[in-house]
């Protein structure tokens, strides 16, 4: 058990006490439940171009306490003797919750089929998209369709000319 008796601020069902710079009288009870390290922190310090590199870890030590009274006006806390506060209760365990369902009668949720109305307003809301068209098929055979020549399509490619060999002349 641990008391505080610096407390700079007393909450009481909303009558607010500020102290200068703390309450008189108030007092704060509270029980250590555990001390501990926190988790490991790495600390890297580096700076370009220079080689400079630091890597340092750290780990906060803390210490965990439950509040158990707030006393202000100089009352006294009450004598516990080492009695730890009550806790709530604990959770059913499965097996017990299985036994109570197979124990207790089936109930009819529903007497009458379910209606369709509502299915039927939700389902003529929703307008259908059309399917696209089935876009042809690449075939690694060549085609039998005729080709058209280079005299005969009006949009047909001309032929490319043959490229010329550049030659220096001596002169």
């Amino acid at each position: 058990m641990v008391e505080f008796n610096d407390v700079l601020l007393v909450d009481d069902a909303g009558e607010v006490q500020v102290g200068t710079p703390f309450v008189e009288g108030a007092r704060v009870v509270a029980e250590v439940i555990e001390q501990g390290r926190d988790t490991k922190i790495l600390v890297f310090k580096y700076k370009n171009k220079t080689r400079y590199r630091r890597r340092h870890g750290h780990r906060q030590a803390y210490t965990r306490v439950a509040i158990r009274e707030i006393l202000t006006h100089g009352r006294e806390a009450a004598k516990t003797d080492g009695d730890k506060p009550t806790r709530a209760p604990r959770r059913r365990s499965a097996p017990e919750k299985k036994a109570e369902r197979a124990d207790a009668k089936p109930t009819l949720v529903a007497e009458a089929p379910p209606s369709t109305a509502a299915a039927e307003t939700t389902v003529g809301t929703a307008a259908a998209k059309p399917r696209r068209p089935a876009l042809p098929r690449k075939t690694s055979q060549p085609s039998t369709e005729a080709k058209p020549e280079a005299g005969e399509g009006t949009a047909a490619k001309s032929a490319r000319r043959t490229r010329t060999k550049k030659t220096e002349s001596g002169e």
